[in-house]
């Protein structure tokens, strides 16, 4: 492939050549017609600039001004361009030795003798815009920066990059010019010992320092020590009183002048920017202490909420940027061979729960104690149901079968600690624990040989005790076969269609019921019994001048204040999805009592604390009375 001619390289030579960084266009494009000539008998791929010198000038500066190399100036008839880095490389060069500089001001367009395009210099006030390079990366294009000082008519040059560090060394290295002259360090001295009286030795060091290792006084600086506070604030407040009573002043006065002033000021920005590290530093420190809290397990929705003692939001006192970087350290990083101090559990849901490592095991351990009750309730009502109908399932008989039935119950009414026992990570807890701790409590071994033990000895479920304790609870006949057997016989055959007959009537006149007719009447009696308690709990809850949808559309104005219409929506509908999943679980047990108002506020206030999204609503109390006058609703619509 043939190589492309560089133009922009000859521009930048015949920049230097004349000193300026304006080049004058039309006497370029002479000087380059006649340099092309000798120039292509050495490179041939200027060998076409000769006869087209022109026309091949404006082609390539096209792409030279999209790329910000040139500028294409119009104050001239003929037309002028401007490259940025000639400054760019004059800037390098006078900051490159800074010791030989210190006794004369920072470089400016007086001193370069140029005067730069207002729109080709970012302009900074040192008080007031310096923070910006303090806070986050410079990401202005401009790399040319103008400080513009409060004291001084003559502004400073310097590049963007040198912003901090190497403008706080070349002001440090004038202020020890400035004290190795004319005695000013004994000088000095005199007036500081005043003011940091008890301090005298550190102030004999810190001048030392100055004088001999200046670039640890850069370092301390940017520490934001107390002593070296003091020290500097005190010797830049005395060198700009004294520089300012002079009527004459030297170059080197200036110098140390504006060297006051970027010291006072990074000096301050320093201990600032300490002090927020210090406050964001102990904000995620609580909140570490957070997560050892109860529930153990929290969104990171729930985590953007978190607050310190007085209440005041931990997202205040550091950034969003600062919280996902602490979790994603927390989540990452870890000793050799060690699992991350915080685990990220999904759940099948799509819920994403951060939780300690150290709290995972402890709460899995909890939350079985706690399903074991509603565990055994559930498997007892299922069969005590399924016996009053003369049937049975394979889970009576076989462990097997038992077992995944266990299974399936758990992923219904425990899907958290479900999704968190087919976690992977939860044996991976456990195994480290075993490896590190050695002892594991009883309650919580939950685990044998890298399986995850029985689920009826995670629940303490034995099979054939609770189908014992389920056929003592029922009628003597239901545990002898052959009485079983017959009264399902005529059970069955009681549910055949039959010509309705009138019930005879004995010799005074009552009806006379077959024992049969009489368990029918009385499965109507428990009927009227429920829906009879269904409209007493209707009245209980609902006010007699109100609707009951009328009365919900006006609940969910006073837990479900998003102000998203969609959101709204959404979550009016998860709300009611919640309760109609958990309302069919209770109306089993609920048709053989009545329904009374006490049984729909525990089952809210159950479904409220069990789950997190809802727990954090600030109208409980009216989420509460929603999901109780929702449940009517859903209750009158019962066929029995």
């Amino acid at each position: 492939m043939a190589k492309a001619a560089d133009l922009y390289a000859i521009l930048r030579a015949y920049s230097n050549k004349i000193a300026s960084p304006y080049v004058d266009i039309n006497v370029f494009i002479n000087f380059l017609s006649k340099y092309v000539r000798h120039l292509a008998q050495e490179q041939p791929e200027w060998a076409e600039w000769e006869h087209e010198t022109s026309l091949k000038f404006w082609n390539v500066m096209g792409e030279y001004t999209e790329d910000g190399r040139c500028v294409l100036l119009t104050d001239t008839a003929e037309g002028r361009v401007f490259l940025p880095y000639f400054l760019v490389d004059k800037l390098k060069e006078a900051y490159r030795d800074l010791d030989a500089c210190a006794d004369i001001p920072f470089p400016s367009e007086e001193y370069f003798k140029v005067s730069l395009p207002p729109d080709q210099v970012r302009l900074v006030s040192l008080e007031a815009d310096l923070v910006s390079f303090f806070d986050a990366p410079v990401t202005s294009f401009l790399p040319l920066v103008k400080l513009v000082f409060p004291d001084s008519s003559v502004d400073a040059l310097i590049l963007g990059p040198m912003i901090p560090r190497l403008l706080l060394e070349a002001s440090i290295l004038k202020v020890r010019y400035y004290l190795k002259q004319h005695n000013n360090k004994e000088y000095a001295m005199r007036k500081l010992f005043p003011m940091l009286q008890g301090k005298e030795g550190t102030l004999r060091e810190v001048m030392d320092m100055v004088i001999a290792r200046p670039l640890d006084c850069l370092k301390a600086i940017e520490g934001g020590g107390e002593v070296t506070y003091l020290f500097w604030a005190s010797l830049c407040s005395l060198i700009k009183g004294d520089v300012r009573k002079k009527s004459d002043r030297l170059s080197s006065d200036t110098a140390v002048l504006e060297a006051a002033y970027v010291i006072e000021t990074c000096l301050n920005l320093y201990k600032t920017r300490l002090q927020k590290e210090r406050v964001r530093e102990t904000a995620l420190r609580y909140l570490d202490q957070l997560m050892d809290k109860a529930p153990y397990y929290f969104t990171q929705d729930q985590i953007i909420k978190f607050t310190d003692n007085k209440g005041t939001p931990l997202l205040s006192q550091y950034t969003e940027a600062d919280l996902n970087d602490h979790i994603k350290k927390r989540t990452t990083e870890s000793l050799e061979g060690a699992i991350p101090e915080w685990l990220v559990v999904q759940l099948k849901s799509g819920d994403q729960y951060y939780l300690k490592k150290d709290k995972y095991l402890p709460l899995v351990t909890r939350l079985i104690i706690e399903a074991q009750g509603s565990m055994k309730q559930e498997l007892t009502n299922r069969w005590t149901g399924l016996l009053n109908n003369f049937k049975t399932e394979a889970a009576m008989d076989n462990d097997a079968e038992f077992e995944r039935l266990l299974g399936g119950l758990n992923g219904t009414l425990n899907p958290m600690l479900n999704g968190f026992l087919e976690d992977k990570r939860l044996l991976w807890v456990y195994d480290e624990m075993e490896r590190t701790q050695k002892v594991i409590p009883p309650a919580s071994r939950i685990f044998e040989r890298g399986k995850l033990i029985p689920w009826s000895l995670l629940f303490v479920l034995k099979r054939k005790e609770l189908l014992t304790d389920v056929k003592l609870s029922l009628p003597f006949w239901y545990s002898i076969p052959i009485i079983r057997s017959i009264v399902a016989f005529f059970s069955r055959l009681g549910k055949k269609k039959r010509p309705s007959r009138p019930a005879p009537k004995k010799a005074d006149g009552a009806i006379d019921f077959t024992e049969e007719e009489a368990a029918a009447e009385a499965v109507r009696d428990q009927s009227r019994e429920f829906l009879n308690s269904i409209r007493d709990t209707e009245a209980h809850v609902v006010p007699g001048d109100k609707d009951i949808n009328g009365y919900l559309k006006e609940l969910q104005g006073h837990w479900g204040r998003l102000l998203d219409p969609k959101a709204q929506q959404n979550l009016v509908e998860d709300v009611n999805a919640l309760v109609r999943d958990n309302l069919r679980q209770s109306v089993r047990v609920w048709k053989k009592q009545r329904i009374t108002p006490t049984n729909l506020q525990d089952l809210a206030q159950g479904l409220i604390n069990g789950t997190p999204s809802l727990r954090s609503l600030a109208s409980k109390d009216a989420l509460s009375l929603y999901m109780q006058v929702y449940m009517v609703k859903l209750l009158k619509t019962i066929k029995m």
